[in-house]
C-alpha cells in the first residue's frame, strides 16, 4: 500500500522528467485519494482493453473507419460513458475509478481514449477545447475531432460552431488555438483543476491544497495557482507557506495587476510570522 507521501514523491519524479507517462500521471493523482491503488495494475487494464480492441479496430480500412471501431468498442460493447447525472463526483476525475464504473467527465474519458488509440497505432492527441476536452485524430490527409464524453462523436465544424455558441450564448469565431493539440502536462494540470475547482465548492481545503501542490509540481510557471496558493495556504494558517508564496509570486510577476494585493499580504504576513516567532 503507497501512502500519500510516496504517491506525491512519484508523481513529483514522474514531473521532473519529459514525456510525462499519461496514464501513469492520472493513477498517481487518483493514488494520493486512494493508497491501495495499484497504479501497474491499472495501466494493465488500459492495455486490455486495447488488445481486446485490436482485432475489431485493425478490420479499419482507413482513420476514419478505425476511430469509429473504437468508438464502438469503448462507448457500446464496453460501456464507457459521459456521467451527466452527477457531473462534478470527483470519481469522474479519477481515472481507476473512471474504468471501474465506466463513467466519466470530458477529459477522464479522453484519457481512456488516448491510453487504448494509442496502443494501437492512432495518432492521438488531446485538444483543451473551452469547458469540453476533446480528442484529435490526425493522419495524412488531415485532422479529426473526436468528443469522448459524447460516444466518440466526430465532429464537424458546424458542430464546434455550435457548442462555442452555447458555451458563450452568442456566434463566436473558431479560433485555432481552440482546437489545438495539447501535451501530458496541460491535460493532467486541467484534471486537476478539475479537483481543485470540486474541492473548493465543498470547502474542502485541504484536498484543494493538495491540487494546487501537483498543478505547481507538473507547472512551477502556474502562477495564478501560486497565488491562489498562498491565500489558501493563509486561509489554513500556515502563514510561513503563504508568505513564501506570495512573495515568489512577487519574484517572478512584480508587474502583475494581483501584485498590489500581494504585496499587503507580503507585509500582513510579516508581521504576523514574527509574533509568532
Amino acid at each position: 500500500m503507497a501512502s500519500n507521501i510516496d504517491a506525491r514523491r512519484e508523481f513529483a519524479q514522474l514531473c521532473a522528467r519529459e514525456p510525462v507517462p499519461l496514464a501513469r500521471g492520472a493513477l498517481l493523482i487518483a493514488q494520493e485519494e486512494y493508497p491501495d491503488l495499484d497504479v501497474e495494475q491499472g495501466l494493465d487494464r488500459l492495455a486490455g482493453l486495447a488488445r481486446e480492441a485490436e482485432p475489431l479496430v485493425a478490420a479499419g480500412d482507413d482513420t476514419i473507419e478505425k476511430i469509429q471501431l473504437l468508438s464502438e468498442f469503448l462507448f457500446v460493447q464496453k460501456g464507457f460513458e459521459g456521467n451527466r447525472d452527477a457531473f462534478g463526483d470527483p470519481r469522474n476525475s479519477f481515472l481507476n475509478d473512471v474504468l471501474e464504473r465506466r463513467l466519466g467527465i470530458p477529459i477522464t474519458l479522453s484519457v481512456v481514449y488516448l491510453e487504448v488509440g494509442r496502443r494501437l497505432g492512432l495518432n492521438l492527441h488531446g485538444v483543451s477545447f473551452p469547458t469540453h476536452f476533446l480528442v484529435k485524430a490526425i493522419d495524412q490527409r488531415g485532422e479529426l475531432l473526436i468528443d469522448p464524453f459524447n460516444a466518440g462523436a466526430i465532429l464537424g465544424l458546424e458542430d464546434i460552431k455550435a457548442r462555442l455558441t452555447q458555451i458563450y450564448g452568442q456566434a463566436v469565431e473558431v479560433h485555432p488555438d481552440m482546437l489545438k493539440a495539447v501535451g501530458t502536462r496541460h491535460i493532467l494540470g486541467r484534471m486537476l483543476r478539475n479537483l481543485k475547482n470540486i474541492y473548493n465548492s465543498g470547502a474542502d481545503w485541504p484536498r484543494a491544497l493538495a491540487a494546487l501542490d501537483r498543478i505547481l509540481l507538473l507547472d512551477a510557471r502556474s502562477y495564478d495557482e501560486l497565488l491562489e496558493r498562498a491565500a489558501l495556504y493563509e486561509r489554513l494558517e500556515c502563514f510561513s507557506a503563504a508568505l513564501d508564496d506570495f512573495q515568489s509570486f512577487l519574484t517572478h510577476l512584480p508587474d502583475h495587476p494581483n501584485a498590489e494585493g500581494a504585496r499587503e499580504s507580503v507585509m500582513r504576513l510579516m508581521r504576523q510570522v514574527a509574533r509568532i516567532n
